[in-house]
C-alpha cells in the first residue's frame, strides 16, 4: 500500500475514528492543520514527496512544519543553499499555505541562520494568526536547553503572548526539551510561561517518532518522521517509529489531533509518555543481562547471565528465544521464565566467539504491559572489548608521521564494525594506543584509496569535524565520575571537542565550550592518511594512578563511503556502551 491509498483510506477512517475529524466533514471545524515532521537526519529518499501527496489529499487548510528540512551541517554553504532549493521545489507541490519552524539540521551556526532567512523569508521565531488561533514558532536549533534561552527569544515571546487575545494559542519548536524537563519531573522555564499565558498544545519534532503527554493542561507531543531515517522496530505502534503526519483539527470547543501514517489513521494519544516510561523501565531496570568480556586470547567459553524482574500484578511465563549470528554459539536457558508478581529470576548462559562480534546474539521475551500489551523485547547481548595502552618510555614526536619504535610494538586495534546506518568503511583503519604516565597517546592508520575524494571542510576549532573524514574517540576516565570527553580529529588536523555529562536520568547535556589542550599532527600518503594524538591526562582530570581503566569507544568516518569503522556497537554518548582501556 502507498501513500497515496493509505492517506484516502485515512480520509474515512479518521472520520470514523475521531469525532473532531468527523466534524470537519461536517462543517463544524473552524479549520484543518497538517504538521508535517523532519525530512533529514539521514532522510529517507521517496518518503517525503509521498507524505506531501498524502497531505493534498488531506486537503488541510495550512501545513506547519517541525524542522530539519535540509541534511546541513559543515561549513560547504553552497551545498546547504543548494538543500534548500531542492527542499522549496518539494514544498511548492503543498496546496495549502506552509509555516515552517527551523531545526539543529537547518539552522547550526551564524552564516547558516542567514541563509535559514534567506530561502524561507522569516527569521527564525515569529507568530502569526489563522482561524481563532495564535501560532507561535520557536528557535531552539542551536540550545541544549530553555535555561540557555537568548534573551532576545525570551523578551520577544513574552511580548507576542501579551499582545495575543486568541481563543487558542499553538507553540512550534523541533526539540522537545519538555522530554528531559517536564517527563522527568523537573522544572521547565518555558513551560512556565506557556502555562502563564493559557497555552493549549505544543508541537516538536527531532527524535523521528511519536509520543504525547499533557502538563498543567498543555497538550505537548513529538510528531514522528516524516522522511528523517528511522529504525526498524517489532512493534512500532509502541514507540512511534513510523513515517506520519499529524492532522489537527480545530472546532469551537478545542482541538483534535490523529496521526496519519502508510496504512490508516492513529488516536493522537496513541504512545503516551507512561507507556514510554514503563517500556523505558523493563530495558533500563528490569531486564538485563550481565555482559560478555572479549580478549584478544584465544576464543572459550564465557558466562554471562539474565536478570529478569516481574513488576506486573501477573505471572511472567514464555520461552526466551535466542537469534544467533554466525560465529556465535548460546547455550542456556532452555527452562525458559516463570516469574511470580513481584519476583525476580536469574538465568545463567555461556557464549563463545569464534568469528565477528557484531553482530551480538539477540535474546528476545514478551513482558506484560499495564494496558494488557505484551512488548517484545529484543535485547542483544552486552559485550564489553579490552584495549591496553601501553607504556612507553621515551614520548614519541607528534608529527602525524607514527614512524617512532614506539608505534611500532604498541598495541594495535584493527577489528572494527559498521554502525547503525552507516555502511562499511573501504580500506583498513588500525588504531594504536599507549601513554607516557602524563597523557594518553593515540595513532590511526586509515587506508583511502581515493585520498582526492576525502573531506576535510572543517578548518576551525570545533567546526563540523564529524561531517569529515575523521577518527573519534570517547573517553570516560573515572567509572565513577559521569562525564564524557567527546574529542574528534579530521584527517587535516581540525579538532572538535566537548564535554558530556549526565544526570540521574541518564539525560545527557553537551558542552561544546569546553576545550582541552592537545598535541595533534596528520599525514597524508597516495594510499592513505594518519593522525597522532598526545591527549593530557590534565586535560581531562583523569588520574591514571587511581583509575588505571577507562570507558573508551572510538571510531573512524569516511564521508564519500558514508562509512563507519566502530569498536563498540552502537557508539553514542552512553558509557554503559563504552569497552574498557587498561593502562599498563
Amino acid at each position: 500500500m502507498n501513500w497515496r491509498t493509505a492517506v484516502a483510506g485515512a480520509v474515512v477512517c479518521a472520520v470514523a475514528a475521531c469525532p473532531a475529524v468527523a466534524a470537519a466533514e461536517d462543517g463544524a471545524a473552524l479549520y484543518r492543520l497538517v504538521i508535517l515532521s523532519d525530512r533529514t537526519g539521514g532522510h529517507t529518499p521517496g518518503i517525503y514527496p509521498e507524505v506531501i501527496e498524502g497531505i493534498n489529499l488531506l486537503n488541510p487548510d495550512l501545513v506547519v512544519t517541525v524542522g530539519d528540512h535540509i541534511e546541513g551541517y559543515g561549513e560547504d554553504y553552497e551545498r546547504a543553499h543548494a538543500e534548500w532549493d531542492s527542499l522549496l521545489v518539494l514544498l511548492r507541490a503543498l496546496e495549502a499555505p506552509v509555516y515552517m519552524t527551523p531545526g539543529n539540521h537547518d539552522i547550526w551556526d551564524d552564516q547558516s541562520e542567514a541563509i535559514y532567512r534567506e530561502k524561507t523569508g522569516r527569521a527564525p521565531f515569529y507568530s502569526f494568526d489563522h482561524g481563532g488561533t495564535h501560532f507561535v514558532i520557536l528557535d531552539n536549533s542551536r540550545l541544549e536547553s530553555w535555561d540557555t534561552i537568548p534573551a532576545q527569544l525570551f523578551s520577544w515571546l513574552l511580548s507576542d503572548l501579551r499582545e495575543t487575545d486568541a481563543e487558542n494559542i499553538f507553540v512550534f519548536f523541533h526539540k522537545p526539551f519538555w522530554d528531559q524537563s517536564l517527563r522527568r519531573g523537573k522544572t521547565d522555564r518555558l513551560h512556565e510561561i506557556l502555562v502563564q499565558y493559557g497555552v493549549d498544545a505544543v508541537f516538536c519534532g527531532h527524535y523521528h517518532r511519536n509520543f504525547t503527554g499533557t502538563f498543567d493542561g498543555i497538550e505537548y507531543m513529538t510528531v514522528g518522521s516524516s522522511g528523517g531515517a528511522i529504525y526498524d522496530t517489532p512493534q512500532p505502534e509502541l514507540t512511534g517509529g513510523f513515517f506520519q503526519f499529524a492532522w489537527v483539527t480545530v472546532t469551537e470547543t478545542g482541538h483534535e489531533v490523529a496521526i496519519v501514517k502508510n496504512g490508516g489513521v492513529a488516536p493522537g494519544d496513541l504512545i503516551t509518555v507512561d507507556l514510554l516510561d514503563e517500556i523505558e523501565r523493563i530495558e533500563a531496570e528490569l531486564v538485563s543481562f550481565t555482559p560478555i568480556r572479549v580478549t584478544d586470547a584465544e576464543p572459550e567459553w564465557t558466562p554471562f547471565g539474565l536478570s529478569v524482574r516481574n513488576a506486573t500484578d501477573g505471572v511472567i511465563e514464555g520461552a526466551i528465544e535466542w537469534t544467533v549470528p554466525e560465529g556465535w554459539e548460546v547455550e542456556g536457558g532452555e527452562a525458559g521464565l516463570s516469574i511470580p508478581a513481584g519476583e525476580g529470576q536469574e538465568i545463567e548462559f555461556r557464549a563463545l566467539n569464534s568469528g565477528a562480534l557484531y553482530p551480538a546474539p539477540e535474546m528476545s521475551i514478551g513482558y506484560p504491559l499495564a494496558d494488557g500489551r505484551t512488548y517484545d523485547l529484543e535485547l542483544p547481548v552486552s559485550i564489553v572489548r579490552k584495549a591496553t595502552a601501553a607504556r612507553c618510555e621515551e614520548t614519541p614526536v607528534i608529527d602525524g608521521t607514527l614512524s617512532d619504535e614506539f608505534w611500532r610494538q604498541s598495541p594495535r586495534v584493527t577489528e572494527l564494525y559498521t554502525g547503525a546506518g552507516y555502511s562499511s568503511v573501504e580500506g583498513e583503519t588500525e588504531f594504536l594506543f599507549g601513554h607516557d604516565g602524563t597523557s594518553l597517546l593515540v595513532g590511526a592508520r586509515c587506508a583511502e584509496e581515493a585520498m582526492a575524494e576525502i573531506q576535510t571542510a572543517a578548518s576551525e576549532r570545533d567546526g563540523a569535524v564529524y561531517l569529515d573524514d575523521c577518527v573519534g574517540f570517547f573517553l570516560q576516565p573515572d567509572p565513577e565520575e559521569m562525564v564524557v570527553y567527546q574529542i574528534y580529529v579530521n584527517a587535516e588536523g581540525t579538532v572538535f571537542d566537548q564535554r558530556i555529562t549526565f544526570d540521574e536520568n541518564m539525560w545527557w547535556t553537551t558542552d561544546p565550550t569546553w576545550n582541552g589542550e592537545y598535541q595533534v599532527a596528520t599525514g597524508h600518503a597516495d594510499d592513505g592518511w594518519t593522525a597522532e594524538i598526545a591527549i593530557p591526562f590534565e586535560a581531562l582530570a583523569a588520574d591514571v594512578a587511581s583509575s588505571p581503566t577507562w570507558k573508551v569507544n572510538f571510531r573512524r568516518k569516511q564521508q564519500r563511503t558514508y562509512g563507519s569503522a566502530d569498536w563498540q556497537v552502537p557508539i553514542d554518548y552512553n558509557p554503559s556502551t563504552f569497552g574498557e582501556m587498561d593502562f599498563q
